[in-house]
């Protein structure tokens, strides 16, 4: 039986049926038959085992375009299968562009909303924020349409629901006008950043910063919405291609990674380097869809809690210092961005505006040293995980995170009474 992984190679399963259909006419008598647990993969962008069954894995790579574009009334309907990447370009040529990405864009729309993926941006919150509407295939195999004024419990749950109340279709999302970004990129010191770090929040549409723990300075990144002109935007093919294509600066990158899985002891100098240098300064502007994503060619593992915004630096500063006092070796920088609080059930961003820190590790490297360490730091402030990225959580710990837990569980029973779209981790994390 052909099996499947994840994009880190983490997570492997092997699934009795590895299904693929071509309409929601189709894929809904697929669930409907399905043998059990029914789960959906997109691109493999989530460590946590949300695709690993020995049941039904469908993909939705069959299912991708854009429906149609309101361009007065600034919202998008697109396949759930489709991938960020290709979208860009339609949405562009239709005159709008998504309000906000996060800097990978290889995730299919229906696992970046499901999982509350987000990008940066005190004003802006997750993609599945702004869902304002989708069409879900349940368990049964009933489609149903929801949005603020149909099945509205299930649209205000459901937006980030992890595939558990059943299989989007169609999502429609809240758009922009199309917009250039300016990115403006700099080293400066850690201390700098700390006293500055609430003025630059205000000061710009997206700011977020990189660092390396062992250093004593942060790699900070805006983004801004331009007047200037930029070259015409690249094609969906181009758009992929650019995002698996590994550069000098990411081999070079791999290099350090490896060295200091062999050498723990180089984890500092490398990361000084780094900061120095490797991830580089500068300035540019194109379009939105474009400036956003960069290519991440060095496979990792990740975890990101979400914190209060105010909570934030404290946060960042203590988990470095875990990482540092217990010399845990490893290259990667700490990853932190702002989010705008939400009403989601099961969003980490539901009713507080947040800072997102995020922990990585090289895929050559066992992750549990450092996430084990730093885990509970975030616990201390309130830290609720990002759905796609590895957290030790369960039901009885998350249900005190989430003030609607019971709520969306209700909802999930009601939907899915026989816990078809339940695996393995997936009843621990649901408590089904």
């Amino acid at each position: 039986m052909k099996g499947w992984s994840n994009w880190s190679g983490w997570v492997r399963s092997t699934p009795s049926a590895m299904l693929s259909p071509a309409s929601e006419g189709e894929l809904a008598g697929i669930v409907r038959d399905a043998r059990g647990p029914v789960r959906v993969v997109g691109s493999g962008h989530s460590f946590t085992p949300l695709c690993q069954t020995d049941g039904t894995l469908l993909s939705l790579d069959r299912m991708q375009g854009i429906v149609g574009v309101d361009r007065a009334a600034c919202r998008a309907t697109v396949r759930a299968g489709s991938k960020i990447h290709a979208l860009g370009r339609p949405l562009h040529d239709a005159g709008v562009g998504l309000k906000n990405q996060g800097d990978i864009d290889r995730q299919a729309i229906a696992g970046a909303v499901g999982t509350g993926t987000h990008g940066t941006g005190p004003t802006l919150g997750s993609l599945s924020s702004e869902v304002q509407a989708f069409r879900l295939v349940t368990a049964q195999g009933e489609v149903l349409a929801c949005s603020p004024t149909e099945n509205a419990e299930i649209w205000e749950g459901g937006r980030t629901s992890l595939g558990v109340l059943g299989v989007f279709s169609e999502i429609t999302l809240g758009v922009a006008p199309a917009y250039r970004l300016k990115e403006r990129n700099w080293v400066m010191p850690a201390a700098d950043c700390w006293r500055q770090i609430g003025q630059l929040k205000d000061a710009h549409r997206h700011f977020e910063f990189f660092w390396f723990p062992m250093a004593d300075a942060v790699v900070a990144k805006t983004l801004d919405v331009t007047d200037e002109p930029v070259r015409d935007p690249i094609d969906c093919a181009r758009m992929q291609a650019r995002g698996e294509q590994g550069s000098w600066d990411q081999r070079v990158f791999e290099t350090g990674c490896q060295a200091a899985r062999l050498l723990p002891g180089l984890s500092g100098p490398l990361q000084r380097f780094f900061t120095r240098g490797a991830m580089g300064a500068g300035e540019r502007a194109r379009w939105s869809h474009e400036i956003f994503p960069s290519a991440r060619t060095v496979l990792f593992n990740e975890m990101e809690y979400s914190v209060p915004a105010a909570n934030g630096v404290d946060c960042i500063r203590e988990v470095a210092e875990v990482i540092r006092s217990r010399n845990i070796s490893g290259v990667f920088p700490i990853e932190f961005r702002f989010v705008k609080a939400d009403d989601i059930w099961l969003s980490p961003f539901y009713k507080r505006d947040a800072a997102t820190i995020s922990v990585h590790q090289y895929t050559g490297q066992d992750y549990k040293p450092l996430f084990d360490a730093v885990e509970p730091v975030f616990w201390k402030y309130g830290g609720r995980p990002h759905w796609g990225k590895l957290h030790s959580l369960r039901a009885g710990q998350l249900s005190r995170l989430y003030p609607m837990w019971d709520r969306f569980q209700a909802l999930r029973r009601r939907l899915d009474p026989d816990a078809k779209f339940l695996n393995t981790y997936l009843r621990d994390v649901m408590g089904g």
